[in-house]
């Protein structure tokens, strides 16, 4: 009684999403790239005044790809700019989102792989800040419980 049966998460499982919402996102580019002006505005909705849905993809994919690379490094990234780069992913996680909110009302694929790219830049954001302090080994894990 009293153990915690929560499983200590390692630097794989943040850089898996990470990798996983990235690469969403980036289809979801490919198809926004691909699609003509009014397949686009059926399949991610209208656009927010003053951005195109494309640059708001690309700036969310190197926010995730950022937010991924400092989840590999550990030491030499300060912990201010950890918390930087992890707040910025959670604003363009925000940003994105209403193409994710579309699976409620029309569903469509670049609306799914957005909802996946926003999941994966929440983990991968939250990882970036708590990177320093994990284990990746099995031994690490076996100590925490």
């Amino acid at each position: 009684m009293g153990k915690t049966t929560a499983v200590p998460h390692t630097k794989k499982f943040y850089l898996a999403y990470g990798v996983v919402g990235a690469s969403a996102l980036a289809a979801a580019l490919w198809m926004w790239a691909v699609s003509s002006g009014a397949t686009r505005e059926d399949r991610f909705g209208p656009e927010i005044p003053g951005a195109s849905w494309g640059a708001l993809l690309v700036a969310a994919i190197v926010v995730a790809a950022v937010a991924g690379g400092f989840i590999v490094l550990t030491r030499p990234v300060p912990r201010v700019l950890r918390w930087a780069v992890s707040l910025t992913a959670a604003i363009s996680a925000g940003t994105v989102s209403p193409i994710a909110m579309l699976l409620l009302i029309r569903p469509s694929l670049p609306a799914l792989l957005v909802a996946a790219g926003v999941l994966g830049m929440g983990v991968a954001g939250a990882g970036a800040v708590r990177a320093p302090s994990l284990r990746d080994s099995a031994s690490g894990a076996r100590q925490a419980a």
